[in-house]
Order: structure tokens, then sequence, then C-alpha cells
């Protein structure tokens, strides 16, 4: 796997807190497979990454190591301090609720759910996140679709009813709500026109700037990188 970052990433001092950290990670989907093996990441608190590369060089396999949805082979991930490799799933799944905010391709929107309640749902399923937004969660998820122009006679509809930019916005903001330490996007700007590409992740990058939030985006689009403090390229191949 060949990588380059731009400009590296260095390891965080005893005054600087790491949002992200891997080491010598690897993982396979079937036995007889030779390993993917990924680059070693140190992300500070508040720092931006885009992670780029083409279709099977393993971006989302690497999105779902960080968010503890896999486990790896070898090697560990640690978020906000928290040794997610060495972590049962259902811990995972605990820690990813109350930690972290997940943007993923397809928005993964709750159909049936108006756009207010998709927003406030990681509250209903973390009560540390629930807390971070006392004492208002619904006051919390307004600013932030104001935040996001979604207009307000927008709130109380299906998000089914809502364009595909809409929605994918609707989705950042139920990944924000809460003040997670990380959020990790799975190229949820792969549908948009340039302009409105380029206008949501500033949005994002914005919003995320203002709650200290690390941002891990993944896009096969070399042309985002440029909003990003750091840059790795993963080119495919195997350990």
């Amino acid at each position: 796997m060949k990588i380059r970052t731009q400009p590296d990433p260095q390891p965080a001092s005893d005054t600087e807190t790491l949002a992200i950290q891997t080491r010598s990670l690897e993982f396979q989907w079937q036995p007889r497979q030779k390993p993917l093996a990924f680059p070693d990441i140190h992300l500070l608190a508040g720092e931006h990454l885009f992670l780029h590369g083409p279709s099977g060089a393993g971006k989302s396999t690497f999105l779902s190591l960080l968010s503890g949805m896999l486990a790896p082979v070898t090697g560990s991930v640690t978020i906000l301090g928290t040794e997610l490799s060495a972590l049962p799933a259902s811990a995972r799944d605990r820690f990813r609720a109350n930690h972290l905010g997940v943007i993923f391709q397809q928005f993964n929107l709750v159909p049936y759910l108006t756009v207010l309640a998709n927003v406030t749902l990681p509250c209903s399923l973390s009560k540390l996140r629930s807390k971070a937004t006392a004492p208002n969660t619904d006051e919390e998820a307004h600013r932030l679709l104001s935040a996001l122009a979604i207009p307000e006679g927008l709130w109380h509809r299906k998000v089914t009813q809502l364009s595909i930019g809409q929605q994918q916005r609707v989705a950042a903001a139920r990944a924000l709500i809460g003040a997670p330490g990380v959020i990790l996007a799975d190229e949820p700007t792969s549908a948009l026109d340039t302009d409105n590409r380029d206008r949501f992740l500033k949005l994002l990058l914005n919003l995320a700037d203002k709650r200290n939030t690390s941002v891990l985006f993944v896009s096969h689009d070399h042309r985002l990188a440029s909003h990003f403090h750091h840059r790795v390229e993963l080119s495919g191949g195997h350990a």
C-alpha cells in the first residue's frame, strides 16, 4: 500500500490531545486472503484529515476500523485516548454512540422519521451526547439545521421529502449533535455538483472547528484535499 501524507501528521506532545491514533493496522476479509495494511495515523484534536484513494484501496474498510464496526487482525486503533481495538464489539458500539459522529455515503437517515427526529436520534442513543445538548436537545438541533441552511419549514417533514443535498446536510447535523470528538465521513459528497460540494465541506468543517471536533473525510476525489489540514493517500495493495 502506497502512502503519502501532506503534511505528515506528527505524534502529539505531552500537552496535545490525540483524536485518532493507529499503529501497524491490518485487516483481512477472508482467512486465506492477504491482509490489507493501513498507515499509522496521528491526528490531533480539532484537526482535519483527508483520506484519498481509488475504489478498492480500502478506504471504507479503514473507516470501519476507526469507527469500531470492524476489528483489526493486527495493530491498534486509539480514539480520544481509548484503545478501541481492544474492546469487545458491544463496548465499541457504546463508544461509537457516545464519541463518534459518522456520515455515511448513503446518509443512512431513518426514512419514516422527520428531519428533526433524525438529527436528535444520537442523543436518544447516548446519555453523554444528550447531556452535551442540555437543557434542550431540540434547540441544539435547530441551531445546527439553521447553520447548515435547512429551512425551518422542512424540520418537521420526513427526510424522504428533501433533496439529496438537503439530506446530506441533515446527516451532517446528526453527526455533529452532542459535540462528538471525532467525525468520520465516507464519501458523503459523491452525489453533489462542485458548488454544493464545496459549500457543504466549508459548512461541515466550520461547525467542527467551533466544537474542536476532528474530521476524517474519505473520498476518491483528490480535489477536495485543499479543505483539510492533512492528507493521506491509499493506493491499494496488501501487507
